[in-house]
């Protein structure tokens, strides 16, 4: 029998669990943010020897979910959630039950973890922050690590739901950089690194080739990891990691030429596996080829505008034939369906007409350069007007440079303690870009109501450089009537 003792013991951990129980969801995401956030606030806390061993041991006392489903984790600088989104929907057309972890996310956090493409509710996010509580207690109360972040909060939430949604296969992409991200935890049956640039240089690195080998920290033991980045530098950083740890590499490129093929033919990389070109855009889809080690995919359509957009869909095709080689299984009805029905909201979102009402999230100078020529090539336009705003540890001289043959730029501030002053930018542009027509509104609501006023009906206005910007446009685009973008927003946290 239980002593007096033993039973009041067990009544109070039982009383503990069932208040914890109780919380609402505001309540469930003032804990979640109640940690250290570096989206929010900018400011990153690092700590190389305790965060994946927290991460670790917090999933521990959980259960260990996330080795309850497959995976596929996926690094890179640009292009990660596209590709995460191609493969997830190719997956859902063959019949699997996915999970998708991503972020940031646009109006609710509710957005970063999906099954089969459906948010998780709130009701949800409550039910499951007691169980993520009581193992942060734990943790905490065995005092050998340093304080949890949001982000490792979150991560471990998605990795929970999925289990108990008894997902198939899990897309996850990373977060920051790739070797002490959180989600590097997983054991994917493939790795996949996208795009490398230069972004987040004051944690990452200030070479593509040092930002390439925190991202290469994804690769596994005995792996496989499919890159389709296009520097030379980072694509030698990469194929290093892959060798110290007998990975195989698989490249992905266009087939109008290899930038590293000097490496090539020196025997430091491989040449690329998977080939795509363009044939062509109707109708709101892109159009093209593949060629594979194996065979050739001919008239893929991509509901995704812009031609870095061929890449990631590329890297995704190469990521799924790599998994169906371990077990994961769909066919070629799958791919077209799924490639064909992709959406990713906030890249080159169209909202409206006459004008040409566009959103992007592209965030540092090397999307927004090709942002601007995707622009171009895909519309037909007689003006281009751009409403920004960006975060203020971004390149800004080169997203400026990037816009210097824009017509018109309105500068705004979006919601964010991270966003840039206007002034700066207004400076930046005289220095860097004096040829562009500036305006200026100090909320993102009036700048693109400005733009609308600036535009003729030939226009195209595009608003772009953060994520954060691209939420409340979308959110303005809703209000004024737009039916796509009122179809993507389930609820607004922020």
């Amino acid at each position: 029998m239980l002593s007096c003792a033993e039973h009041l013991k067990r009544h109070k951990s039982h009383f503990k669990i069932e208040r914890l129980s109780l919380v609402n969801y505001q309540e469930a995401l003032a804990y979640i943010y109640g940690f250290s956030d570096f989206e929010r606030s900018g400011t990153f806390t690092r700590d190389p020897n305790e965060k994946l061993p927290r991460v670790t041991r917090l999933l521990e006392l959980l259960g260990n979910p996330q080795q309850s489903y497959s995976s596929t984790l996926i690094a890179g600088t640009k292009g990660k959630g596209s590709t995460a989104a191609c493969v997830e929907s190719v997956l859902r057309h063959a019949g699997l039950r996915t999970g998708l972890y991503t972020q940031p996310d646009l109006h609710t956090f509710r957005e970063r973890m999906q099954v089969n493409r459906h948010l998780i509710s709130e009701e949800e996010v409550a039910a499951l922050i007691p169980e993520i509580r009581a193992g942060v207690d734990k943790v905490e109360q065995e005092h050998t690590f340093g304080p949890f972040h949001t982000y490792e909060i979150g991560t471990a939430l998605a990795f929970l739901y999925f289990q108990r949604q008894h997902v198939q296969h899990a897309v996850v992409e990373v977060g920051l950089g790739g070797r002490l991200d959180a989600t590097n935890v997983l054991h994917p049956l493939v790795s996949v690194i996208t795009s490398i640039s230069y972004d987040h240089m004051h944690i990452l690195g200030d070479t593509l080739g040092k930002i390439a080998t925190e991202k290469a920290g994804i690769i596994k033991p005995e792996g496989v990891v499919v890159t389709s980045a296009q520097s030379e530098e980072a694509l030698l950083a990469i194929a290093a990691i892959a060798r110290q740890r007998h990975a195989r590499l698989v490249r992905v490129g266009s087939a109008g030429g290899d930038p590293a093929q000097a490496a090539v033919d020196a025997g430091q990389l491989p040449p690329p596996g998977y080939r795509y070109c363009f044939q062509g855009q109707s109708g709101g889809q892109q159009t093209f080829t593949v060629w594979t080690p194996e065979r050739m995919y001919t008239d893929l359509s991509l509901s995704l505008l812009g031609l870095y957009q061929l890449e990631n869909a590329t890297a995704a095709l190469a990521t799924l034939e790599l998994l169906r080689e371990r077990g994961v299984v769909w066919d070629e009805d799958a791919l077209r369906a799924g490639l064909r029905a992709v959406h990713w909201p906030a890249r080159i979102e169209v909202v409206g007409h006459d004008p040409t009402i566009v959103i992007d999230g592209a965030h540092n100078a090397d999307s927004m350069q090709k942002l601007m020529q995707a622009l171009r090539s895909s519309f037909t336009m007689r003006r281009l007007i751009v409403v920004l705003s960006a975060a203020k540890d971004k390149d800004l001289v080169g997203i400026v440079r990037a816009l210097a043959d824009v017509d018109i730029v309105v500068l705004t501030r979006m919601r964010s303690q991270r966003a840039t002053p206007i002034e700066t930018f207004q400076a930046l542009f005289v220095e860097h870009a004096p040829h562009v027509r500036v305006r200026t509104a100090p909320e993102s609501e009036q700048a693109m109501d400005l733009a609308l006023d600036l535009a003729e009906r030939d226009d195209l206005i595009c608003a772009t450089g953060s994520i954060y910007l691209a939420g409340e446009t979308l959110r303005w685009a809703a209000a004024r009537g737009s039916a796509n973008a009122a179809s993507e927003i389930e609820g607004v946290d922020h």
